[in-house]
């Protein structure tokens, strides 16, 4: 096992690339941009004014949304590359490019470091507060089981799961932007699950393991974070945290307001002490 910086990185031209599709990124700006126009000419022929505002709006989403868009663009955009020798995991989200590039943030696994792989299926119901009503959502992992001493990759995990954005200058003043995006987590020692969101998909990648390791039967399970009333407090708890883990920040607060009560503040103090008490590797 090697920790790397990105740009250290061995790429090959006979890698086997992972990525992002550029594609269904660029198929949503001309859904979005093409409705923006459509209610811009409608308002113009109907004197539909409306419209007007409709696609004003639509146009400042899509500006707010261009990161999505642009980073699937940028050479950092891939999850996982394989080669004969092994396999390259970027743990760092690919919205998050601007961190510091000094970071280790991918990790080479030799294939014989790889003692079995699998498909995991995630049905996963968590609670959304925009609609006030549960949603759903369709994951799929894939695990990976490892050999030999994992804690250097659990501590870059977690510094990873701890890194602050730096300041940036905008045309409305300065900010900083930090995705909560971690594609990488280990689940339990020594297995190590990847949210697999990349193409080709996980099925592909899996085969080009099956040569080198075991590849196991794939594994459908379930997770309901949305209804916690008769738990614990300490796996209340634990849910929030693995709510936060994922990403789900604003859903872990309103959750925990929920659960526990108090002001908005008192579950954001809350929900920010539970996940600042382990890191993306635990």
């Amino acid at each position: 096992m090697r920790l790397l910086r990105l740009r250290d990185t061995e790429i090959r031209h006979t890698d086997r690339v992972y990525r992002y599709s550029r594609w269904h990124a660029v198929l949503i700006v001309i859904v979005v941009l093409g409705g923006a126009a459509w209610a811009a000419f409608h308002a113009y022929a109907t004197g539909w004014k409306v419209g007007y505002y409709i696609a004003a709006a639509t146009v400042l989403f899509s500006q707010l949304m261009r990161r999505f868009v642009t980073a699937r663009f940028r050479q950092s955009n891939w999850l996982a590359r394989t080669n004969d020798e092994g396999v390259f995991i970027q743990f760092r989200s690919y919205l998050n490019y601007h961190l510091p590039p000094d970071d280790l943030t991918v990790v080479f696994l030799s294939y014989g470091e790889i003692r079995s792989a699998r498909l995991i299926k995630e049905r996963v119901t968590v609670p959304d507060p925009q609609n006030r009503r549960d949603a759903t959502q369709y994951l799929r992992y894939v695990e990976l089981e490892l050999a030999g001493d994992v804690a250097p990759l659990v501590a870059a995990l977690n510094a990873e799961a701890g890194e602050h954005a730096p300041t940036e200058k905008r045309w409305y003043g300065s900010s900083s932007t930090l995705y909560q995006d971690h594609p990488m987590h280990m689940e339990s020692d020594p297995f190590f699950r990847i949210r697999w969101q990349a193409t080709p998909g996980a099925h592909a990648f899996l085969e080009a393991l099956r040569p080198y390791t075991t590849i196991a039967d794939p594994v459908s399970i379930t997770q309901d974070f949305a209804h916690l009333e008769g738990l614990s407090r300490q796996e209340q708890q634990a849910r929030l945290r693995e709510l936060a883990r994922r990403g789900e920040t604003m859903s872990a607060i309103y959750l925990a307001r929920k659960l526990h009560g108090g002001s908005l503040a008192e579950a954001k103090d809350m929900v920010e002490q539970l996940s600042n008490k382990t890191g993306a590797g635990s």
